[in-house]
């Protein structure tokens, strides 16, 4: 063989040899990992090996666990690896019920989670309104009903002393109330008149019949949600790319996304988790549910929900689950109990499914 020609066929051999490793108990030839992670405190739920030093990836999948001289074997010219310092690994959280899309819009807007009277949520929307002036609407979440002392709900006399011509519109921390001002049902057109939905309250004054600013459950809020401003394409984007960066920073690397009535449902933002799975920029799998409005189930449901299981169906984007709701919660006195709530002898609380149907 000529000197050119076997220098050839040893470069080519050296690059296959540091492509692949051997795996000395079996003899075999292994394609190195994409990723090994060394050096950890690795815990595996295996209760037959529950500890490990370190790990490897190939593609998505982790296809190793074990001591850190086994893993190493596995390392090739191209393997990315991480020193882990002696630190704890863990296998990724999948949240089993979220509102993803909802959550990740709520990023940028007033939070109220940590509030415990009026006087403190009325500064932090002071603060929310001088960092955000302007007319347009205010919109947050987070408020507690302990914030508001025996009266355990809040009223829109306390938002109009501050914004008595500047819409407000605040979540309670469950997603079942809302909390509003009078410019909010002004252009809600939430007046005397208003008739309840049929899944839903509108709290009212007992002598004037005026609304208080309190909206229970889906329906009732879906009057003031239906006049708010919808988030743009390019807010849509830039709020999920900031809600899978803060779940990944927390470890979650796969939700279940319940469906429900709030600024949009993950259901209705399919196309655009699809074409991000498609440019390969989602870091969080999805298993997205349809939320099935009560009282019963229509043809059209069923259509949505099937033509959405078959299409997708991909380790990243999945749609194959239902969410229904028969009742609502106990705070706000919507959840349907047996006996009258010891507080309020007036309810019972309703069920929003009739149980045959339910069933």
């Amino acid at each position: 063989m000529r000197t050119s020609a076997l220098r050839r066929s040893l470069q080519t051999l050296l690059l296959l040899l540091g492509t692949v490793s051997m795996s000395p108990a079996q003899g075999l030839v292994v394609a190195p990992a994409d990723i090994i992670v060394l050096h950890g405190r690795v815990y595996t739920e295996n209760p037959k090996q529950p500890w490990a030093q370190a790990v490897a990836i190939r593609g998505s999948k982790i296809v190793a666990v074990g001591d850190d001289p086994d893993i190493e074997k596995m390392r090739g010219m191209g393997t990315k690896v991480i020193n882990a310092g002696g630190k704890l690994v863990l296998p990724g959280f999948v949240d089993s019920h979220i509102h993803f899309f909802e959550g990740s819009i709520f990023l940028n807007r007033l939070h109220l989670e940590g509030t415990k009277s009026i006087s403190e949520i009325q500064q932090r929307l002071r603060d929310y309104a001088a960092r955000h002036p302007g007319d347009g609407w205010i919109v947050g979440a987070g408020w507690d009903y302990a914030s508001f002392g025996e009266a355990k709900l809040p009223h829109k006399k306390y938002l109009d002393e501050l914004f008595p011509s500047r819409p407000v519109y605040l979540d309670g921390f469950d997603g079942h109330t809302a909390w509003v001002n009078s410019k909010a049902l002004a252009l809600a057109s939430i007046g005397r008149d208003t008739v309840n939905p049929p899944n839903g309250t509108i709290e009212r004054d007992p002598q004037t019949g005026e609304a208080t600013g309190v909206l229970k459950e889906d329906e009732a809020m879906d009057f003031v949600k239906r006049v708010r401003p919808k988030p743009e394409r390019a807010e849509k984007l830039a709020a999920l790319r900031a809600g899978m960066k803060l779940a990944n920073a927390n470890g979650l690397t796969r939700v279940h996304a319940a469906g429900g009535h709030f600024e949009s449902g993950d259901f209705d933002e399919l196309e655009l988790y699809d074409e991000l799975a498609r440019h390969r920029d989602l870091s969080v799998r999805l298993y997205v549910a349809y939320f099935l409005d009560p009282p019963e189930l229509h043809p059209q449901d069923l259509e949505a929900i099937d033509a959405a299981r078959r299409r997708f169906t991909g380790d990243w984007l999945e749609a194959g689950v239902l969410k229904l709701r028969l009742d609502g919660v106990i705070e706000s006195h919507t959840a349907a109990l047996l006996e009258p709530y010891s507080d309020d002898p007036s309810t019972k609380g309703t069920l929003f499914w009739n149980p045959d149907k339910y069933k």
